[in-house]
């Protein structure tokens, strides 16, 4: 299950376990470098991972055994907000 929030300046993404509990929290960002983008994940052992790109959250995501689904709807998750930032120049 995902929960999506977001503001004007970051968006985060909740990763849930079947139980409903939160397991990890990706966020998509912009960076302090102008037009570039930070994509994190916060996990529930408060463990914060970079990540250079989205192939690298994807790979992370499928050695974490997170179901098919949930893995596409993060990469839907993180194709549309950095459409979004780009947009808006933020």
């Amino acid at each position: 299950m995902i929960d999506i929030y977001e503001n004007n300046f970051s968006f985060t993404m909740d990763l849930r376990y079947e139980n409903d509990k939160i397991w990890a929290t990706i966020s998509v960002t912009p960076s302090k470098k102008p037009g570039s983008r930070d994509i994190l994940l916060i996990d529930d052992n408060n463990e914060n991972i970079s990540f250079r790109s989205i192939t690298e959250l994807m790979n992370f995501l499928q050695k974490k055994k997170v179901p098919y689904n949930d893995r596409k709807d993060a990469l839907d998750f993180i194709a549309n907000s950095l459409i979004i930032l780009e947009k808006n120049q933020l």
